[in-house]
C-alpha cells in the first residue's frame, strides 16, 4: 500500500521548515459538556502560559495561515477517546546506533511515555542492509547517507504496525528525503495510516560534549512528541507559546517550549483519559533525570498549580 494524503512533511529547501498536512485521526461529532471535568485542570495552568507571540520574519506564522483548533474544536470532530481504540506506541530503530544516538533514543522513550500516557513497543532495529539501493542515497560532498521516507513508510513501517498501536516512530540517525526534488527532510508521517519517521541527524551530535547531547535529546524528544500529537488529531497551536506551534527553522523551534497548552494539554487529557497531574509530575522526574533545568522547572510550576 503507498501512502497518499494526508501526511506531514518536515521539510527543508534554503531554510529549514516543517509543514503539516492535518485531518484528525478520528473523525465525528462529540459535544463538549458544559461541566467538562478538565475545565477545573485548564483554568488552574492557564497563567503558566504565554499568548502566542506575533511572528518575526521567517517564522512559521509568518510565512503560513493557520486556523489553529481549540479544545472544543478537537472535541467536536473527535467521535471517540483514542484510548477505547489503541494502547501503544511503537518505536522502530533505523539503522545503526552510536552510543549517544542510542541515549538519544532512550530520552525520547522515557518522555513519550508519561507524555501520552501508553505502553511504549520497542521494536527489533530496521538493519540499513534491508533498505535496497534505491532508497539510499549520499546526497552530498560529505558523504551523509539519505534514506527515502517513502520506502520506510510504506515497505517498512506499515508492516510494523499492530491492531492496538496508536502510531508506529521510526527514529533513525541518519538523514531523510522523500524523493525527487528535494534536499531532505526531518521527517515525514502518514496521519491515516499512522506511521511516520523522523530523524536526530540535525538536531545536533551526539556523541560530542555532554551539553550537545543533552541538546540532541531534548530537540528529537520535543520533535517526537509534536509530532506524535499530530497523530492523535491536534493541529498547530496559534493560541499559546506551544509544543504544538509550527515551526520553520531550528532558532524558532528553539524559542518554543516542549509542553503543551491550556488549550493542547486538554485534548491529551480527554482522548488518551489522563490524570493532569500525575502527567506533569511524571513529566518532571523525567526532565529532572535527563538534567533539562529549564523543562522540570516550568513543569514543576504546572504541577504545582494542578496540586492547588
Amino acid at each position: 500500500m503507498h501512502l497518499k494524503r494526508p501526511y506531514i512533511v518536515l521539510r527543508t529547501t534554503r531554510r529549514e521548515f516543517l509543514t503539516a498536512t492535518m485531518l484528525p485521526a478520528i473523525c465525528g461529532a462529540a459535544a463538549v459538556s458544559a461541566a467538562d471535568p478538565t475545565d477545573d485542570a485548564i483554568a488552574r495552568i492557564k497563567p503558566l502560559f504565554t499568548k502566542k507571540k506575533p511572528p518575526l520574519p521567517g517564522d512559521w506564522l509568518a510565512d503560513h495561515k493557520e486556523s489553529g483548533q481549540s479544545y472544543a474544536q478537537f472535541r467536536a470532530t473527535t467521535a471517540r477517546p483514542a484510548i477505547d481504540l489503541f494502547s501503544t506506541l511503537r518505536i522502530v530503530p533505523i539503522g545503526p546506533l552510536t552510543e549517544g544516538q542510542a541515549t538519544v533514543l532512550e530520552v525520547v522513550r522515557d518522555f513519550l511515555t508519561p507524555f501520552f500516557g501508553l505502553a511504549l513497543a520497542l521494536d527489533a532495529p530496521v538493519r540499513l542492509a534491508e533498505i535496497p539501493a534505491n532508497a539510499q542515497r549520499v546526497a552530498d560532498s560529505f558523504g551523509r547517507r539519505q534514506l527515502l521516507t517513502t520506502h520506510l513508510l510504506n515497505e517498512v513501517l506499515m508492516k510494523r504496525r499492530r491492531a492496538k498501536d496508536a502510531a508506529v516512530l521510526g527514529i533513525t540517525a541518519f538523514d531523510l528525503w522523500p524523493g525527487a526534488g528535494w534536499n531532505f527532510v526531518f521527517g515525514q508521517a502518514s496521519l491515516t495510516h499512522r506511521v511516520g519517521v523522523w530523524s536526530m541527524a540535525r538536531n545536533g551530535d551526539a556523541d560530542g560534549r555532554r551539553e550537545m547531547l543533552r541538546l540532541c535529546a531534548f530537540r528529537t524528544a520535543m520533535t517526537a512528541a509534536h509530532e506524535t500529537g499530530h497523530m492523535f488529531g491536534m493541529r498547530h497551536c496559534i493560541a499559546y507559546e506551544c509544543g504544538m506551534n509550527g515551526s520553520n527553522h531550528v532558532d524558532e523551534r528553539d524559542r518554543q517550549p516542549f509542553e503543551f497548552c491550556p488549550e493542547c494539554q486538554p485534548k491529551l487529557w480527554w482522548t488518551l483519559r489522563l490524570d493532569p497531574l500525575a502527567r506533569s509530575q511524571q513529566l518532571e522526574k523525567v526532565a529532572r533525570k535527563h538534567g533539562f533545568d529549564g523543562l522540570a522547572g516550568a513543569l514543576s510550576k504546572q504541577t504545582t498549580a494542578l496540586r492547588g
